[in-house]
């Protein structure tokens, strides 16, 4: 059971379901999936000489072959810059212009103060309308907080002549030692850089000014000065608004320092001479010999020629494609309702895409960390279990640990590790019944990694401090690989309108809206379908096919007569039968329009097509023998010249088209055939089963199908034994008359059922 193709007729579509069987597509699908693996792959220099510190060089005398550059590693690279950059002195220009500027705009001020007290002296002695007028005017000028008769309380305080003279000094004192535009906390650096006119000179910081100390030394000196609160309080009011920066911080200069500081960082270390020892057999790697190795691959790289590079590329194309080209046949061979199903193909190329992206995050990302661990193959490896089965995801698993090998400098640990916990984790789902199940897989990951990583670290004596970190980040992958399938499961049954296993088992709930339907108009028919399929489930079991969908198909099978329920046998509550009413031809088109009507509920419930398949296919292109024959009689008595042609009395088909929809065809008319059987024996029954599937046989029902001989002895022996219990031997009680009369009305009743129900 554990490589069966669970979903084998679930994952054939047509055209109008997907990307169809187009030739073409299949060919832009593999040359993009080629394409873009390949793309993944980095140069082999990066691995050829890719050695930890520790490990012993096991090759031969490595010799240069010329001469080249020792580069830093990376993180050196980058952490010097940092230094050079945070070693330049921001640079910041002196404006002269601004200081003369504010100290003439504070004497101007303070000379129109005067000027305002002045006016107010003239009104108090000899008021006039000019100076009057003159002094509205002249109060709209006055700073916010200050008014005229804060002006007089000034002047009788103190001098204004005094104060004017004080308050020039002291802001001249403060722009001229100078004021920078950036706050002292914003400066990392201790000195800056002080450029005035053609001169740059280097001077601690605090040698100037921010804003905020400015305005704080300038209060003090007020405060210092004037003992009165009001007073100092008003002086500050007119100083503040002319304390500005006049020394500018220039983004630009700083900008070019910076860079030139950049580029002054050395990206060497050292130089190696042609003909000189890198490293020698059975040597210790040390971190210096690590550099000539990494410096040794990349100067390979700048040197080769383009034709290197192309005939390179080729290789790692050939390369991808023989991996690929691996699964590609074994789906042709082993799947081919996959292969000629084009979105399926495009589905299970963005799951190898997926792996091929992580494998080269884990190469791109410079840690020092096992983060190869972090490639979540085991979630690719459980969604090709569930959407398709788990050989398909078994095949599929080998041929992604390859490839992330091989985009990781074929590294054997990480394709071991991956294989291990992706088959663990393709098994832990292949019988998986809900949803939640998918996270029982996580003890099973980490179970495979673990146990790789424990045997290759007892191999290679490796410390515990790794051991340890290759198990955490084997814990997350265990731990993360379920939620990534579970989100990801969800995403490719809406994107590629695919029917799992598990959307089977949400349909086969009884309190489906349908089925509550079903069960509410159409009692009979819902009790009928019922046992269909419990009947296609055991048969399916019995050859080896899908017996989720084939149970799944019969429950919704006859889900079209629940609209007009009471034309069907299995439905009548009167004695009478609805149909003695109309023409034969008439009859059967109410009962042909159930396969159709079906399948407009269906999709008006969006059920798969997978399993709106089974309503036109049960019945396959059968002919409606009751009411054709009827027909036929009506036509002799009225001596009808009208011919009575046989495909009006059929179904319109398709005949089943899958081992499923086979079964479902067989178990329909076997339980017609067999419910209205007056004394149910076993031998009847078998005789009963063998005889309506033989009729389909050689009617031709099953040629589209794929059932085999053989499978049909084995789905005749589980209809037999489900039959056999549900019909089992009743205690024979006396009759009566009532009984007796009873018992032939009602034998009467399924005589009737019958003629109808083998409709």
């Amino acid at each position: 059971m554990a490589f069966l193709p669970k979903n084998i007729e679930i994952i054939a579509s047509n055209a109008k379901n997907g990307l169809g069987d187009n030739l073409f597509i299949k060919i832009i699908i593999a040359i993009v999936l080629i394409a873009l693996t390949s793309a993944m792959f980095p140069s082999p220099e990066i691995f050829e000489y890719d050695y930890k510190v520790g490990t012993v060089w096991i090759e031969k005398d490595l010799i240069a072959p010329f001469s080249f550059p020792v580069y830093k590693n990376q993180a050196k690279y980058e952490n010097d810059k940092k230094e050079a950059i945070s070693s330049v002195h921001k640079v910041f220009t002196v404006d002269d212009a601004v200081a003369s500027a504010q100290v003439e705009s504070l004497r101007a001020y303070l000379k129109y103060l005067k000027s305002f007290h002045e006016i107010q002296n003239k009104l108090k002695k000899n008021p006039t309308s000019a100076d009057s007028l003159k002094f509205d005017n002249l109060r709209l000028l006055l700073p916010p907080g200050i008014t005229p008769h804060d002006i007089e309380a000034i002047n009788r305080t103190t001098d204004l002549d005094e104060m004017e003279s004080f308050l020039l000094k002291t802001t001249g004192d403060i722009l001229n030692r100078g004021i920078i535009n950036q706050r002292h906390s914003s400066i990392q650096i201790r000195e800056i850089a002080i450029r005035k006119g053609n001169t740059e000179t280097i001077l601690p910081v605090h040698n100037y000014f921010d804003l905020d100390s400015a305005l704080v030394s300038i209060r003090g000196k007020i405060f210092e000065r004037y003992s009165k609160y009001e007073l100092a309080s008003l002086a500050i009011k007119i100083v503040e608004p002319v304390i500005r920066p006049n020394i500018i911080f220039n983004q630009a200069e700083t900008d070019a320092l910076i860079s030139a500081a950049v580029e002054n960082v050395p990206l060497t270390v050292g130089f190696v001479q042609e003909n000189e020892r890198i490293v020698s057999k059975h040597e210790r790697i040390t971190p210096e010999i690590k550099l000539k190795l990494e410096s040794f691959g990349k100067a390979k790289i700048d040197r080769g020629t383009y034709g290197e590079r192309i005939i390179r590329k080729v290789g790692v194309v050939f390369h991808t494609t023989l991996i690929l080209l691996l699964y590609g046949i074994y789906i042709y061979l082993f799947r081919k309702r996959i292969f000629h199903d084009n979105s399926k193909l495009a589905m299970i190329a963005i799951l190898i895409l997926m792996q091929a992206f992580f494998a080269h995050l884990s190469v791109k990302i410079d840690v020092n960390a096992p983060i190869q661990y972090l490639i979540f193959l085991p979630a690719s490896a459980m969604l090709l279990t569930i959407i398709f089965d788990s050989r398909v995801a078994f095949y599929g698993t080998v041929v992604m640990a390859l490839l992330i090998a091989g985009i990781r400098g074929n590294d054997y640990d990480i394709a071991l590790a991956s294989l291990v916990a992706g088959a663990l984790a393709a098994y832990t789902v292949r019988d998986i019944k809900h949803r939640t199940q998918i996270f029982r897989s996580l003890v099973f990951i980490f179970s495979g990694y673990a146990l790789t990583i424990i045997a290759l670290s007892l191999e290679r004596f490796e410390t515990f401090t790794v051991f340890l970190q290759e198990l955490t980040f084997a814990f997350a992958n265990a731990v993360f690989s379920p939620v990534l399938t579970y989100g990801l499961l969800i995403f490719f049954e809406k994107s590629f309108r695919i029917t799992t296993d598990l959307t089977l088992l949400e349909l086969s709930d009884q309190n489906h809206p349908l089925l509550k339907i079903l069960r509410e108009k159409a009692s009979g028919t819902f009790h009928h379908s019922m046992t269909i399929g419990t009947l296609a489930e055991a048969a399916a079991d019995a050859i080896k096919a899908n017996s989720i969908l084939a149970r799944v198909g019969g429950y919704y099978h006859d889900i079209g007569k629940s609209l007009k329920p009471e034309y069907y046998a299995e439905n009548e509550v009167q004695k009478k039968s609805r149909h003695h009413r109309l023409t034969a031809r008439m009859s059967t088109l109410v009962i042909i329009s159930h396969v159709k009507e079906g399948m407009e509920l269906a999709r008006e419930y969006s059920l798969p097509e997978s399993v709106i398949d089974f309503i036109p296919q049960h019945h396959g292109t059968t002919l409606i023998s009751y009411f054709y024959e009827k027909a036929m009689k009506q036509a002799a008595v009225k001596k009808l010249t009208v011919e009575v042609r046989e495909e009006d009395y059929r179904y319109p088909g398709p005949k089943p088209q899958s081992k499923e929809a086979g079964i479902v065809m067989l178990a329909d008319v076997v339980e017609a055939y067999t419910r209205s059987m007056p004394d149910p024996t076993p031998e009847k029954l078998e005789s009963a089963i063998d005889n309506r599937i033989k009729t389909r046989f050689i009617e031709g029902q099953l040629d589209e199908c794929e059932l085999t001989l053989r499978d049909l002895t084995k789905i005749k022996e589980a209809f037999l034994n489900i039959l056999t219990g549900i019909y089992h031997q009743r205690i024979e009680y006396p009759k009566t008359q009532i009984t007796e009369s009873a018992n032939d009305n009602r034998q009467q009743g399924e005589e009737n059922h019958n003629n109808i129900r083998l409709i």
